[in-house]
């Protein structure tokens, strides 16, 4: 039998844009054990294990050394919608209990805005601050920033000198959200587009009175939406940023259809259309408002991830144990946001930890789930901590196409008519002009369920190399999970080989990064 074959042209000059950093960052909320037993030590985590801040270390030092996630966003998601961000300042004990609205759970606030900082300080991330448009009054939000950012003597700039030991300097909290998915009926506080855009317009204006520094992203949706429409039209002249959500594996379909493989890996293709369409619906009402008058807002896409809402459910925390089917889908996701790095400039994965997260927590341990594997290569090595100067390589890929059943049904028709590549990919081209430390990565997937492929790199540089270094993620399963009891079943195995006229056998489901050395 043939094996089937894909090329992947690969032209360094061909140049999209630089790659943000910003792309790999993370997301936590107050979830099941995202904040409570995963940032934050259960009463039986050994002092070993525990930061003298009373952080879980294990857990900071995986995000902060391994993931490299430069921004974190906080309190959420959903549970922003109703979070009174003044019960959780001030001495512990002093703090209210309250019920959770979101997820239906008691907040003891001893995770507030103090503590977030602290933490993201220890875990050398940004913070990123979601605004309560649910419950929450403009005075609230302009309480925050004056909290978080003031510089005078005022009084909330002195609540936060009083519960920061006295010191001075003010945590100058640089991004904020105003709000999180207001259009959904799930939200606390539900608003049509209209009605968003009025608020959101008000609230604007006045928290960058309070600090003009500051970065604001306005509430999007899918990105193919009305509401992205609405919205967009009537804050381009005042957001910095569009964020928009979605998630692999969520939503209605027949499941007794033998099609889960593919529904999970080719998902993405929907997040690229949203980013085609959030661009094209920017460049609108640039124009429609005038190019001068609107700002250059680009996209965050602040939470995505791969989420089956039937296994990940809020009577288990959205607790999800992750296949190495979902990790193809997770590396198919960060190809899609290298693409498109000219426009996309924020990513956050949903969620960071326990929470339909790439870390599992116990007490005493954790283990990383196989969708860990390509966030920690794409952060290291893709524009991330390691890939410092990386930009977006436009590539051409010849490949056989999948035309079967997608989630959601109009992937195949609407967003890949002809169906959709078998073979995925991303590359950056990492390291100034002229340093000789210059290389090629390649993010490749293929997402044949039984099929390897034999992929040709049409390297168009002009002198080849002799070596490259592979890292590959691959199990004979494409079912296969990490555990406790096996947490290296789906691992990332390195291994230097002969260029060999740029092929290589790619495996069926599996994941490569290829890096490539690049001399002039």
């Amino acid at each position: 039998m043939t094996t089937p074959s894909a090329t992947v042209q690969i032209d360094p000059t061909r140049i999209i844009s630089p790659v943000d950093r910003r792309l790999y960052s993370g997301f936590i909320e107050h979830l099941g054990r995202c904040i409570y037993g995963g940032l934050v030590p259960d009463e039986s985590t050994p002092k070993e294990l525990i930061t003298s801040s009373g952080f879980r270390k294990d857990v900071l030092e995986v995000i902060r050394d391994e993931l490299h996630v430069p921004v974190m966003r906080w309190p959420g998601g959903n549970y922003a919608s109703s979070y009174r961000w003044k019960d959780g300042i001030g001495p512990r004990n002093l703090r209210p209990t309250r019920p959770e609205l979101a997820w239906g759970g008691i907040e003891s606030n001893h995770f507030g805005t103090d503590e977030f900082i602290r933490w993201c300080r220890e875990a050398n991330t940004e913070p990123y601050i979601c605004l309560n448009m649910g419950t929450g009054t403009l005075e609230d939000a302009l309480d925050w920033l004056e909290y978080c950012n003031g510089t005078r003597r005022t009084y909330w700039a002195d609540q936060r000198r009083t519960n920061n030991g006295g010191r001075d300097e003010p945590y100058n909290v640089k991004y904020w959200a105003l709000g999180n998915e207001m259009y959904g009926p799930w939200q606390i506080g539900q608003l049509s587009a209209a009605e968003y855009t009025a608020k959101a317009q008000q609230w604007a204006h006045a928290l960058k009175i309070m600090d003009p520094s500051i970065v604001l992203i306005s509430c999007g949706q899918c990105g193919y939406n009305v509401w992205d429409a609405t919205i967009l039209r009537g804050l381009v002249k005042q957001v910095d940023l569009h964020s928009i959500h979605g998630y692999t594996s969520f939503g209605d379909r027949d499941r007794t259809e033998d099609a889960e493989y593919e529904r999970g890996v080719f998902g993405p293709e929907a997040a690229e259309k949203g980013i085609e369409i959030t661009r094209s619906l920017i460049e609108l009402a640039r124009i429609e408002i005038g190019a001068t008058e609107s700002r250059p807002v680009k996209i965050a896409f602040d939470e995505w991830g791969a989420w089956d809402e039937t296994i990940g459910t809020p009577e288990n925390g959205l607790e999800q144990h992750y296949t190495l089917r979902d990790a193809l889908g997770v590396a198919s996701w960060l190809n899609v946001f290298v693409r498109n790095a000219d426009i996309v400039k924020m990513a956050n994965y949903a969620q960071a930890v326990n929470v339909i997260a790439p870390i599992i927590t116990s007490p005493t341990g954790l283990f990383k789930q196989p969708i860990f594997h390509p966030l920690r290569l794409f952060a290291q090595f893709m524009g991330g901590a390691l890939g410092q100067g990386s930009s977006s390589l436009q590539l051409h890929v010849q490949s056989p196409c999948y035309e079967g059943v997608t989630l959601p049904p109009w992937i195949g028709t609407v967003r890949r008519e002809g169906g959709c590549k078998w073979i995925d990919a991303s590359a950056v081209l990492s390291g100034s002009s002229g340093s000789p430390e210059r290389s090629i990565r390649v993010a490749l997937v293929n997402r044949h369920k039984t099929e390897s492929f034999a992929v040709h790199l049409n390297f168009l540089g002009p002198k080849a190399p002799t070596e490259i270094d592979i890292h590959e993620m691959y199990h004979q399963d494409p079912v296969a999970k990490n555990s406790f009891e096996e947490p290296e079943n789906v691992k990332v195995e390195k291994r230097s080989e002969a260029w060999n006229d740029g092929r290589i056998v790619l495996k069926k489901h599996s994941f490569v990064l290829v890096c490539i050395p690049y001399t002039l």
